[in-house]
């Protein structure tokens, strides 16, 4: 089995459900609702971490891969949104993330002392960066002088933003999110539920880059080490990719986002080979390369290229893989592709150097 066969085997079981969910959705019958959802949430979880959610909407039912900030969970709902069947698509809109302003937002409700808060009841001050195209975000509840524990607030405020905004909108633009016991004076303000669309305006305004999913957003490294080494994933100058955890995690030896993946029946590895020119071209041949073994491996859903790095002796395209098998069968055609061009290696991250 392998995170691909999974996901079919879900979306196998959701179109057996499908109708007893949209009858149930449509009748309001909440407990076959739950009983449908309950199962579905389980085997969601199990294949990719997130929990799953639907709505109904007055336009088309929606559903919701409920990711979080976690990226190996993020990866793998992507393909669940891809491997969607045409005849759910066609009923069916579906979130790989967290939407802003769902109707589990909307009906979202924090007990103080007996008292009831919506999203409604709350407001976002907020300062624009515009050098790092970001907002940091403080929520003023009327509730939350009465709450002593000042982390309790802050954790609530974070998850409150994101019901606000959604996770996307959460990763990509705001820097920093806090809690106030007092309104501030002299700053910026909004309703929570208004964040969204003050911040979208905003991007749009400034001409801020359009993320639309926050597998867009790259962090790029620089190791502080000596580079007088020669050997694998030791020689790395520059590093840059969309999973920052997987990175620092390899850099300290650790294992877990990789024994994470491996639970759930993928791999994170990379592609590697010595650089053909020992020079700034070396950097241009490894995205180009990226690019065409992305465009192989795509239509095939069996992985996605996460990232690189290039060192002093090596480059190196970073991979997770849905179908490691698949994978295995298709890295030999691709290194048969390329061997006039340059010699192509596989190892796993927790592969020993």
């Amino acid at each position: 089995m392998s995170v691909i066969d999974n996901i079919k085997l879900f979306w196998q079981r959701f179109e057996d459900e499908q109708d007893s969910l949209l009858n149930a959705l449509k009748n309001k019958d909440y407990e076959k609702l739950s009983e449908v959802l309950d199962m579905l949430n389980t085997e969601s979880y199990n294949i990719s971490g997130a929990h799953f959610f639907v709505e109904d909407n007055f336009e088309q039912p929606e559903m919701t891969f409920d990711s979080g900030p976690n990226k190996t969970t993020q990866l793998i709902c992507q393909q669940m949104k891809k491997l969607a069947p045409a005849t759910v698509k066609k009923v069916w809109i579906i979130n790989d993330t967290l939407p802003p302003l769902s109707q589990k937002a909307i009906e979202a409700s924090l007990r103080i002392k007996d008292q009831d808060y919506s999203l409604f009841d709350m407001t976002a001050f907020y300062t624009i960066n515009q050098a790092s195209h970001s907002f940091a975000v403080q929520v003023y509840c009327p509730g939350y002088s009465l709450i002593d524990n000042p982390e309790y607030k802050r954790e609530m405020s974070i998850y409150l933003v994101e019901l606000a905004v959604g996770e996307n909108v959460l990763e990509s633009y705001i820097s920093s999110v806090d809690f106030l016991n007092e309104p501030e004076n002299g700053m910026d303000f909004c309703n929570l539920t208004a964040l969204y669309e003050v911040i979208m305006d905003t991007v749009e305004k400034e001409h801020w880059k359009d993320y639309k999913n926050p597998l867009e957003i790259y962090t790029v490294f620089k190791p502080h080490e000596d580079f007088a080494s020669d050997s694998l994933r030791k020689d790395m100058k520059m590093i840059f990719t969309l999973h920052p955890a997987l990175i620092e995690e390899s850099l300290g030896n650790k294992g877990d986002v990789q024994l994470d993946l491996k639970a759930k029946e993928g791999e994170y590895g990379y592609i590697y080979y010595v650089n053909p020119f020992d020079n700034e071209k070396d950097a241009a041949f490894r995205q180009e390369l990226a690019r065409q073994i992305e465009a192989l491996l795509a239509p095939l859903h069996c992985g996605k290229v996460i990232g690189g790095a290039i060192g002093k002796s090596y480059s190196y395209i970073d991979l997770i893989l849905f179908d490691p098998a698949m994978f295995a069968k298709v890295f030999r055609q691709i290194q048969d592709q390329l061997k006039d061009k340059v010699e192509l290696h596989y190892r796993t991250f927790d592969q020993e150097s």
